[in-house]
Parts: structure tokens; sequence; C-alpha cells
């Protein structure tokens, strides 16, 4: 399985309910096996058409055009109102993912319960900022103003899985659960599958995402058998009531959900831990 060349990192403590609506439109997940199924996308039921209406936007609410939509085997481009129309789009009876891709920016998504009729979505794209340069087989670590950062180790790999040698530009943002506009930002939905292989709905205290590009543009992914310390601080309003161990999670930019994948500690007002994506 090709995992995220989309570095992006959730801490979230769980619970089992349904999520929030995307503009009103998604529902509750209907009750599944969870672990149970031989596979974790048999959860997402059988394969049926629907109809979806977006709009991409920036983060200052202007519409984007040109943006590359893909649902399934569908594809689309947004027009100078930042709005795509996609018909009979085959997606599943649980889910539906779709991509948002234009240069310049992060990739985007989002995923949705597809209801009948159609379904609306928003998608806000972050800008492609370079954060920093860093180099291959020198160590670093780059942080944001806000004290959020990554460690990097200097070992990198091309999409093909082999070793990258050259500079590698960092392109981060923090996704704060304060932010009223983090539901349009975040990939995916708070959908994840746990260690045991099961379905888990999610609720977030803050996410990083991370891109690292090589030379040439590419998108690289640390390198296997690397690791990379990631920090985020917790809103102030957040630090009373924040476990002292919580799970951590990346999100699987193939598939469009999120994996659990090791655990973040509360050190003072931010949170700790460990990753390899």
């Amino acid at each position: 399985m090709k995992f995220t060349k989309l570095l992006t990192l959730l801490f979230l403590t769980l619970f089992i309910t349904s999520c929030n609506t995307d503009d009103g439109i998604l529902g509750e997940r209907p009750d599944t096996d969870g672990g149970d199924s031989s596979s974790f996308s048999d959860n997402f039921g059988n394969a049926i058409n629907r109809d979806f209406l977006g709009r991409v936007i920036d983060i200052n609410n202007n519409p984007i055009s040109d943006v590359t939509i893909t649902i399934g085997n569908s594809t689309a481009s947004t027009d100078d109102n930042g709005v795509f129309i996609i018909n009979n789009a085959s997606v599943f009876q649980n889910f539906a993912y779709i991509k948002a891709d234009k240069a310049g920016y992060i990739h985007g998504s989002r995923a949705v319960v597809p209801s009948t009729g159609t379904n609306k979505v928003t998608i806000m794209l972050l800008e492609e900022t370079v954060i920093q340069t860093v180099n291959s087989g020198e160590t670093a670590t780059v942080t944001l103003g806000n004290g959020a950062s990554v460690s990097l180790d200097g070992n990198y790999k091309n999409p093909d899985g082999t070793d990258y040698t050259g500079s590698v530009d960092v392109i981060m943002h923090m996704l704060d659960p304060v932010d009223e506009n983090m539901e349009q930002q975040m990939p995916g939905m708070l959908y994840a599958e746990n260690l045991d292989g099961d379905e888990r709905m999610l609720q977030t205290l803050g996410m990083l995402a991370v891109e690292l590009r090589g030379d040439s543009g590419e998108d690289l992914n640390i390198a296997d058998g690397s690791t990379s310390e990631i920090i985020i601080p917790l809103d102030a309003s957040l630090v009373a009531t924040a476990p002292a161990t919580i799970p951590l999670w990346y999100f699987d930019e193939e598939n469009g959900y999120w994996k659990e994948e090791g655990q973040a500690t509360l050190i003072g007002n931010q949170y700790v831990g460990t990753v390899t994506h």
C-alpha cells in the first residue's frame, strides 16, 4: 500500500459517535463490523454512483480556479468561482473521497458519507509556503512561529522508494481545532483505522501538515527506518482538559482516512511524539 506523501499528523482522543457534517450533508455512518471485516475497506459498502457539487477556496475565502478535483475515476476542474460539479461519480455507500490539487497549494481533500441527491462540499486549500530548505544527510528542526515543529534526521526517499539526495523544501502548516476554518482545511474527515483494524471516529487536538519536496519538485517522504519528532502546542483553552498521553494518527492520502501510529506525551502545553510518516 502506498502511504501518503503528505506528512500529516493528527493528535486525537477517541470517541465512538458520528462525524459532524460538512455543509450539512454528512450523516451518521451506518453500523459496521469494524475489525471483523476481512479488510478495512469492506466497511465502505458497495460501489454506487452519486452527484457532487463543491467549492474550493483559499484561507481568505476567495475562490480558487483550475483546481483538479478527483472522485474515484471522475475528474473535473473548478471554474472562476471555485465551483466544480461531478455527476455519477463512482463512490461507496459509506465513503466518498474527494481530492483537490493545484500547483502552489498543498494537497487538499474531503471525505463524506454520500447521500442521495447532490452532495455539497467545501475545501479550503493552504498555500504551498516553504518554511525552510534543508539538506539530505543533515539533521534539522523546522519550527513555525507558534512553536510547532518537526525534527528530521536527514534521510529521505523518492516516490518510488529509492533514496533521495539533495536539498529538501519543507512546507508546513499547523491546523488548530479552535480555528473555525479547520474543518474545511483538514484532509478527509475524522474517520480512522486503529492498530487493531477497527473503525474509529476522532476528535482532534491539533494537526501538523508537512510536505517535503525535492530539487525537481517531487514529493518526498522520510526514509524507511527513519523517525521524526513532532511538537504541537495546545491552545490555552485546551490545556486543562488535555490527556497526559494520546494516540498519534497519520493521514493515508491514497485511501482517504487516518491510521493510528504511535503516541504523544503532553509536556507543558505541548504534545511531543515520534512518527515514521
